[in-house]
């Protein structure tokens, strides 16, 4: 996939360019190199190992889980990752908002006053979430997330599958609505975030990123 993507652009590179010769060579070194292979041979492996983010995350994050999702799909059963999709859509708020991440219970730290204010659901109760509040790409992550799913898949029955009382076309809709009520400044059409720092980890109206660690 990676060498495709740069081949492609050094296709549109040599369009533009005088030096022909030089992309072409170029070119065929991309095209030969059996690294390109190994990278993905050795990511393959990585996801087989799970969903979550990495060995010091317990965690399933939406935004990485977006990220990776169509390789996991070449490794994982199906069941699998449209079980992890749906977890996000179980801890949904009422008001459309999407979680940044779910832990099973037994592996949270739940007695941490310091820590994530975890959501629960009984939709999925072995487990239990947190939002990061000061950040908006959780939404349109799983929607992302979702639309790689079906398009590399094909389910598009999957969109009419319930989780709880609602469908997941139903439930990316209020996601949708959540963004357009609760975070969309109307003089800019942006959506409204917060200072984050270090990928939004440490915020200065939170104790974590107020020196007293």
């Amino acid at each position: 996939m990676t060498k495709n993507l740069l081949l492609l652009l050094l296709y549109v590179l040599s369009s533009f360019s005088c030096n022909a010769k030089n992309i072409e060579s170029l070119y065929a070194r991309i095209k030969n190199d059996t690294r390109f292979d190994q990278v993905e041979n050795m990511a393959l492996d990585l996801v087989r190992g799970g969903f979550n983010a990495g060995d010091s995350y317990g965690e399933v994050w939406i935004r990485d889980y977006n990220t990776f999702i169509e390789l996991s799909m070449e490794v994982m059963p199906d069941s699998l990752i449209r079980r992890n999709l749906n977890l996000f859509f179980a801890f949904q708020a009422e008001d459309g908002n999407i979680v940044d991440g779910f832990i099973p219970r037994i592996k949270a730290d739940l007695d941490n006053v310091d820590g994530y204010k975890y959501r629960s659901s009984n939709l999925a109760p072995e487990y239990v979430a947190h939002k990061n509040t000061v950040e908006t790409d959780h939404e349109t992550s799983l929607i992302q997330a979702v639309a790689k799913y079906v398009r590399k898949s094909g389910n598009r029955d999957y969109l009419r599958e319930k989780v709880g009382d609602l469908t997941v076309y139903e439930r990316m809709t209020k996601a949708v609505g959540f963004l357009l009520t609760q975070k969309m400044d109307k003089k800019y059409g942006l959506l409204i975030g917060a200072t984050t720092v270090d990928w939004g980890d440490v915020q200065p109206e939170h104790f974590w990123g107020g020196g007293n660690r």
